[in-house]
């Protein structure tokens, strides 16, 4: 497979690092598949419209809170989530 061909490849949102962990916190992808080498998915979470995006890929691993702005790398994502649970934040 040549370098364009590899970046043509869809990537369900089912078989990505950050799904089970969304789930877990009741989001929802709204983003069901992306296609590249850096790929961003958005989720929303079904209680509360809370919506943030997770991109990933090729040196690419990190999530953004579409609220707040607030941001980090893949490790600090459940921290962050149980934060907005323990807030009433989603």
């Amino acid at each position: 497979m040549t370098f364009e061909e590899a970046n043509k490849v869809e990537h369900l949102v089912e078989t990505q690092w950050h799904y089970p962990i969304m789930i877990k916190f009741n989001y929802s992808p709204l983003t069901k598949s992306a296609i590249g080498f850096v790929r961003s998915y958005v989720y929303e979470n079904t209680n509360t419209n809370h919506k943030m995006t997770i991109s990933t890929g090729y040196s690419c691993d990190y999530w953004t809170d579409n609220q707040s702005g607030d941001s980090g790398y893949h490790s600090s994502l459940k921290t962050h989530l149980n934060k907005l649970n323990d807030n009433k934040g989603v």
